[in-house]
């Protein structure tokens, strides 16, 4: 793959998944030589993101894809508030500082048009933007009001801005969700479903959506030096971008391809389903208990919001990235899991 030179390039949060997988696609091309990490998670680079402000650090090009995980514990609304809100404000502050970036290019999630409630069927960027009380998950509030920070920063001394929306990451060094999924395969729990199984999910391999940031980040580039305005029916900047490996499976049957290729496989006929209705109500008892046990202090890991998002369908239509940013998913669905676990199994193996 090769692509104009982005340098100097600065990956913020380029230690975590995503950004990971953005360095190593940047590296492995010759034309991105001086490339920049920031992330407060390495032994080896512990900068803040006000360093960037720094002389010594003049980015042409940005990608910020730092964000806190998503968690099912209480108290993490000043977390998610702290980083997603306020840093990507002191990120904007300390670009209008150096004057040099040009292309910024901020990793979103496709939940914030979704309260992560009810079904999401062939969605596209033009449903708006979903904030509290609508929105039932905090992350998620603030992940939408980063993008208005973002958007709200386009072509402002000469900097041009695109958001990319991640949906449901999987790879090499995913650390939520294939971690748990082998574990429940190595324990037996791959054979349980909740609901009938029929729900639609969009996943994307991590290595798409990295290459999803390259290719925004290249028409950022093109349109900052274009000498006639660009159509808005073509445009990138001011955009927002959803990303998916455009081949949505059954929630369920993801779940077993990824026990599958850790060795445990499950039968159809094997497969327990339990009733969503019954295992809902099952939940609300393991909530009232977590919270008085706990005097109110804890949630229960299993809880209502995680019943329905195992059970809806959230489907999303890419027409968008495949026009504009020329996006095609470059590693399949089959062949990600089979990165993705075995990355997982060669640094976990079983029995140990």
């Amino acid at each position: 793959m090769s692509f104009p030179s982005l340098s100097p390039v600065l990956v913020i949060g380029g230690c975590g998944g995503l950004g990971h997988h953005l360095v190593q696609l940047l590296v492995e091309d010759s034309s991105s030589s001086d490339i920049a990490v920031l992330d407060i998670n390495t032994k080896t680079i512990e900068l803040m993101v006000s360093n960037i402000s720094r002389a010594e650090v003049k980015p042409r090009v940005i990608f910020h894809t730092a964000s806190p995980k998503l968690m099912v514990q209480a108290n993490t609304r000043q977390l998610y508030t702290e980083v997603n809100v306020n840093g990507t404000t002191l990120l904007l502050e300390c670009i209008r500082a150096i004057g040099v970036t040009k292309a910024l290019i901020y990793t979103s999630s496709s939940s914030v048009i979704h309260n992560n409630m009810t079904d999401l069927v062939n969605a596209t960027e033009d449903v708006p933007l979903c904030f509290e009380p609508e929105q039932t998950e905090y992350y998620t509030h603030t992940k939408a009001v980063a993008e208005q920070i973002i958007l709200s920063a386009n072509k402002q001394n000469q900097l041009l801005t695109t958001i990319i929306r991640a949906a449901m990451l999987f790879g090499e060094g995913d650390a939520t969700s294939t971690p748990q999924l082998v574990g429940n395969a190595r324990a037996g729990r791959g054979k349980f479903q909740i609901g009938n199984g029929t729900n639609l999910f969009d996943f994307t391999y991590i290595g798409n959506t990295a290459y999803a940031h390259v290719l925004a980040a290249k028409a950022l580039l093109r349109e900052s030096a274009a000498t006639e305005p660009v159509p808005e029916d073509s445009k990138v900047n001011g955009e927002a971008f959803v990303i998916t490996n455009d081949d949505p499976w059954p929630f369920w049957d993801y779940t077993r391809a990824i026990g599958a290729a850790a060795g445990h496989t499950v039968k159809k006929e094997d497969i327990w389903v339990v009733s969503a209705t019954a295992y809902y109500y099952f939940v609300i008892i393991l909530e009232w208990a977590a919270w008085v046990f706990s005097f109110g202090r804890k949630e229960s890991v299993v809880n209502r919001r995680m019943v329905k998002y195992l059970t809806m369908t959230r489907t999303f239509d890419i027409s968008k990235a495949k026009k504009r940013l020329g996006y095609r998913p470059q590693v399949s669905m089959q062949e990600g899991i089979q990165r993705t676990v075995d990355f997982y199994v060669a640094r976990h193996p079983e029995g140990r």
